[in-house]
């Protein structure tokens, strides 16, 4: 998967970006003073090379809020870059002491974002081989995706089929890849990469 975008300072960037994910679960009573520092960092990733865009995914609990915060960089270098600025550090500092401890963390790359990925439980001392995305071979990864699609796209044509089939065939078929094309990002091929991950680790 080749991405074409822009980044901070307007510039085309035609690669594979970097995408790190970082998970934290907050106390109700914390939310605000969470997502303020939270703001504060995005803000101070604006300032770093390499920096293309965040967003922040938010899921409320019974007596939590959830958040997984995924930021864009244009390459790995970058992507490690960002952690040795003071200020940055200073703000993470806090957030763990609202969220008891340093964040889950996710690395992914391409067309990998469709699977799991080597899991960071330190922010710090990371090394280049260490940020590597830790990807199956190709042809699990193959069999993966036939695994997902295959079953979703005959349960899509028997739940979908025949509402839209009025419909010209080319749409019809636009449909069928939309809404196939979301459920395997979220969740189809995150789940099965999980529950089939030591088979898909063993190279």
């Amino acid at each position: 998967m080749t991405w074409q975008t822009k980044d901070r300072d307007g510039k085309c960037v035609t690669n594979n970006p970097v995408v790190l994910a970082v998970t934290d679960h907050v106390p109700l009573i914390e939310q605000d003073r969470y997502e303020a520092l939270v703001d504060e960092l995005h803000q101070l990733f604006k300032t770093e090379d390499g920096f293309l865009s965040v967003d922040t995914v938010r899921y409320n609990r019974d007596h939590q809020m959830e958040y997984t915060v995924l930021s864009r960089w244009v390459d790995e270098v970058s992507a490690k870059k960002w952690r040795e600025n003071l200020r940055i550090k200073n703000v993470l500092i806090q957030i763990e002491t609202i969220t008891g401890g340093v964040a889950d963390m996710m690395v992914a790359s391409g067309g990998g974002l469709w699977f799991d990925h080597i899991r960071f439980d330190h922010m710090e001392g990371i090394t280049a081989e260490d940020t590597e995305p830790g990807l199956p071979p190709i042809w699990k990864r193959f069999v993966l995706s036939v695994i997902g699609v295959y079953p979703m796209l005959i349960l899509l044509l028997e739940l979908i089929g025949p509402i839209i089939g009025f419909l010209p065939r080319l749409v019809q078929d636009f449909i069928l890849v939309v809404v196939l094309s979301a459920l395997l990002t979220w969740p189809v091929m995150p789940f099965l990469s999980r529950i089939l991950r030591p088979w898909l680790m063993v190279r």
